[in-house]
C-alpha cells in the first residue's frame, strides 16, 4: 500500500464560529467514525488535523522572498488534511469519498495526492 495526503480545500473557515454545539457535535461524531471505519479498514496512516485561520504565503518575486500574511487566497483555504494509504490512486479517491467534508462543505474540494516513497 502506499500513502495518500488527503487535503480538504475550500471549507467555510468561520463554521465554528456560525454552528450551534449540536451541529459540532454531529459534525465532530461524522469525523470520529469515518475516522474508526478507515482505521478498521486498514486505510489510516494519521487522522491529520484541521487548520487554524490564517498563515503566511511565501513567493519568490525576483527581489528575494515575499511574504503575505493577509491570507488573500481564500479560495484556497486549505481547512485540514488526513493521510491514508491505498494500492491505487483510485482507491485512495474511493476511501475519500467517504469523508464527512463534503458533506459539510458541498462548495469545497478534496485533493488526493500520493506521497512520494522513497527507495
Amino acid at each position: 500500500m502506499a500513502d495518500f495526503l488527503v487535503i480538504y480545500q475550500g471549507g467555510d473557515s468561520k463554521w465554528m464560529e456560525k454552528s450551534t454545539p449540536e451541529q459540532m457535535k454531529t459534525t465532530m461524531e461524522a469525523w470520529n467514525n469515518w475516522f474508526k471505519e478507515l482505521e478498521k479498514s486498514g486505510h489510516l496512516r494519521n487522522p491529520g488535523a484541521a487548520l487554524a485561520p490564517g498563515g503566511a504565503v511565501l513567493r519568490k518575486n525576483g527581489k528575494g522572498i515575499q511574504t503575505d500574511t493577509a491570507a488573500a487566497e481564500v479560495k484556497e483555504l486549505i481547512g485540514g488534511y488526513s493521510v491514508i494509504a491505498a494500492n491505487s490512486l483510485q482507491e485512495a479517491t474511493e476511501v475519500a469519498k467517504g469523508s464527512p467534508f463534503l458533506h459539510n462543505n458541498p462548495q469545497g474540494t478534496v485533493l488526493i495526492r500520493p506521497i512520494l516513497q522513497q527507495g
